[in-house]
């Protein structure tokens, strides 16, 4: 089974992460599936960037979900392109796949901003099969279901870490590993390296799918696949 290649916010070794020249570079280097994070003005602009702040990324400290479109759309990041909305990436990558982090400070206005995308494009099947989403709280992931039904979700922070320690511990019951669900496994925990077969082959026994959270480096990598993960999430090209 071929390894499915995920990009971190974009290749943004060059660019500003999450803009449309990462993700462009992404799909130029051949990844499958494109990572990103989305959060919605007040006025229901969905526009991707990661943290609520604009400082890291484009020099201001106004935050996305305090600001009009307008306003927010009018600031440039720093590299001189302007934030990416939602619906330019949604009509600009259609032949690869996403994964969508909700990020909670609007994640209710966020889901029904999708809704109203979903209903105007009549998009709502094709977006559940176009993307896996990533919500932070039990209450999010309501709201999810209610919107789109069929939508796939990937196993939250929590999940995955109480996975990750019962299947160390041997405590395979306590990991509560869901049939078909993702959970992420990154490199190390205090020390211990975790891209090893016999872990992974534990979440695969208990029907789990296993991403590798950000291996650094090529050697991370090959570590990675050696052990038969499923995924990765990677800041960097795909090993050829």
């Amino acid at each position: 089974m071929d390894v499915i290649w995920i990009s971190h916010r974009g290749l943004h070794q060059r660019h500003v992460e999450n803009s449309l020249h990462a993700f462009e570079a992404a799909a130029e280097a051949g990844f499958h599936t494109l990572e990103t994070d989305l959060r919605t003005t007040r006025d229901g602009l969905i526009v991707l960037h990661h943290d609520p702040a604009l400082i890291r990324t484009a020099g201001s400290d106004a935050i996305i979900e305090e600001m009009e479109s307008d306003r927010c759309m009018s600031h440039r990041l720093n590299d001189g392109q302007p934030l990416l909305t939602f619906d330019d990436f949604a009509r600009t990558f259609t032949e690869q796949r996403w994964v969508l982090d909700i990020k909670p400070e609007s994640a209710e206005r966020t889901l029904g901003a999708l809704r109203n995308w979903a209903d105007q494009q009549q998009k709502g099947d094709w977006l559940c099969r176009q993307a896996r989403f990533l919500l932070w709280y039990p209450e999010h992931t309501r709201r999810l279901r209610e919107l789109f039904p069929a939508a796939i979700t990937m196993a939250p922070q929590n999940e995955c870490r109480r996975a990750g320690l019962s299947l160390l511990m041997g405590l395979r019951p306590l990991a509560a590993i869901r049939n078909g669900r993702t959970y992420s496994l990154p490199p190390v925990f205090h020390g211990l390296p975790l891209f090893r077969r016999s872990l992974v082959d534990a979440y695969h026994h208990l029907g789990g799918r296993v991403l590798a959270f950000l291996p650094e480096g090529q050697e991370q990598q090959r570590q990675a696949l050696r052990s038969g993960v499923d995924e990765v999430l990677s800041n960097t090209p795909p090993l050829g």
